[in-house]
């Protein structure tokens, strides 16, 4: 949808009793538990797998932080519209994103420019970065290059050539790009499962997104393909506000900073004072999730589309600010196959891992943690390659946006102690094991801390950065030369180190990322 300003901006309140919120409160909490049943027998693989189209407006931004938020959705790419920004504009704004949080291996494309004249509210959104409260701290960026073509037709066929289970395409902008899908290549709109679309209404049709590209629209609702069209009905209660934003910065998400910075300008901060900005385009990534609070009606006698709405109107701000928070702190939901969640309770570890457990999760996540225990409990000791390799393995994980077993890794570290302790971290921490005969290793020397890996026809290499692995070695060699190689002494040095590296050393920051196809 658009950021601009209306003649007439209407804002609501509605006063509901302590006793209304306490039992709403409970009735949230009640589903949202129902719904985490179905996780326990999670595979660690993505539920949904999307491609998602935007025109880099404000509420795109929201929900494309949801999207990746969540690790029920693996994006097979993101494709830039004509709209609220240019095409170009767009993908300078999704690749800001994508860098902040290290997705920069999810494919990007941009469309073609259908607008005459660009909507006068395309200055603002312009303004407003995606990048997050320390958009200047890059130093954790080490060249890689975004897979983008200037033509996002190539990047949608790519995708769903290359993706076996079915796909949602999802448009936060207008259908342009997808019609030319409809166009060009007839024969992989089998291969998308859904259309799931942003617009006021569909019978007759309207909206931002609707009027953008009126004909691409025409083009894609005589497909054959399967449009749910997702409105929020125009209920002026569901506002974005300072309340709700303010509920989002109490979350201990990494997502909802670039949201809240995004809202913070003046300018923004005008359009919140006046209860313009509504929950829009961001709705979607809502109701894939959470279908249940909206209701679907079939649209027209021959086409196969359906206009979503929501479903309780008087309760539905409540349920979003709630849903808003599960899905932004849905990482650290530990999807642990054994235990329910993962021991955090400091008296079940050793006592030198006590003081750091809290920094360790603080600054690099649950996961990390998790997997950092699981690696050394393999590994038979607290090494340092092992932790080494858990942290490349994530942050390759992290680079293509998805879960365990999704990956082929080739390690470099051979077969020789203590660099091939890497081996274990990584196949820990990507679920490549050798088991699942996911997982190779270089038997010919030079041997170096790197590894590439390879997810659906494309690799990025990870390599530790050289005056990193000089420390390591330089660090290992005083504690050979104090204590002895394999002393009982030598050992605890060893550990010593590993503790510290895992603190202390952000795995955004001590790789070199090199994608080489």
């Amino acid at each position: 949808m658009n950021l601009q300003t209306p003649a007439l901006l209407i804002s609501t309140s509605r006063i509901h009793s302590k006793s209304y919120q306490t039992n709403f409160r409970i009735l949230i909490a009640f589903f949202l538990i129902i719904c985490s049943f179905t996780g326990l027998a999670h595979s660690g693989k993505a539920k949904y797998h999307v491609i998602i189209d935007t025109d880099g407006a404000l509420d795109d931004l929201r929900a494309l932080c949801l999207f990746l938020a969540s690790a029920d959705f693996e994006i097979q790419a993101i494709t830039t519209s004509d709209g609220v920004l240019s095409p170009a504009q767009a993908l300078e704004k999704v690749h800001s994103l994508l860098e902040h949080f290290g997705h920069e291996g999810i494919p990007t494309g941009m469309g073609s420019t259908v607008l005459e004249n660009a909507p006068p509210w395309r200055p603002l959104n312009r303004s407003i970065s995606w990048s997050g409260p320390d958009s200047d701290l890059k130093s954790f960026r080490s060249g890689p290059q975004h897979s983008t073509s200037l033509d996002s037709v190539p990047v949608i066929r790519d995708a769903l050539e290359n993706e076996n289970d079915p796909v949602i395409f999802v448009c936060l902008g207008s259908l342009t790009n997808l019609a030319e899908i409809v166009r060009t290549a007839p024969n992989f709109l089998k291969r998308i499962e859904r259309v799931v679309w942003y617009v006021d209404n569909i019978d007759p049709l309207s909206g931002t997104n609707f009027d953008f590209d009126r004909e691409a629209a025409r083009i894609v609702l005589e497909s054959p393909l399967r449009i749910e069209a997702v409105t929020n009905s125009g209920a002026p209660s569901f506002i974005v506000d300072k309340a709700f934003l303010a509920e989002l910065s109490g979350l201990d998400s990494r997502y909802s900073p670039v949201i809240l910075t995004s809202h913070s300008t003046p300018d923004v901060n005008l359009l919140l004072e006046r209860g313009h900005l509504q929950f829009w385009d961001d709705l979607i990534p809502v109701y894939l999730l959470y279908p249940g609070l909206f209701t679907g009606l079939p649209v027209g006698n021959t086409r196969p589309t359906w206009m979503v709405s929501i479903k309780d109107r008087a309760t539905m701000k409540e349920w979003i600010s709630t849903c808003y928070a599960k899905i932004l702190t849905d990482r650290n939901r530990v999807r642990s196959k054994v235990f329910d969640g993962f021991p955090e309770k400091a008296d079940l570890f050793a006592p030198d891992v006590r003081p750091l457990m809290t920094d360790i999760i603080q600054r690099h996540g649950r996961e990390e943690w998790r997997l950092g225990v699981l690696t050394n409990e393999l590994h038979g000791h607290l090494g340092i390659y092992a932790v080494i390799g858990t942290k490349m393995g994530l942050r390759a994980r992290e680079f293509f946006h998805i879960g365990i077993d999704d990956i082929s890794v080739f390690s470099l570290a051979g077969k020789i102690p203590p660099l091939s302790c890497m081996n274990d971290g990584l196949q820990v921490s990507t679920g490549s094991t050798v088991g699942h005969g996911l997982f190779s290793v270089r038997s010919e020397p030079p041997f170096v801390p790197e590894a590439s890996f390879t997810f659906k026809n494309r690799t990025v290499h990870l390599k530790l950065k050289d005056e990193l692995w000089s420390i390591i070695r330089k660090d290992i060699g005083e504690g050979i030369e104090r204590f002895g190689l394999n002393t009982e002494p030598y050992w605890r040095h060893v550990r010593e180190l590993a503790l510290r590296y895992w603190r202390d050393w952000d795995r955004m920051e001590i790789f070199e990322i090199n994608p080489l196809s």
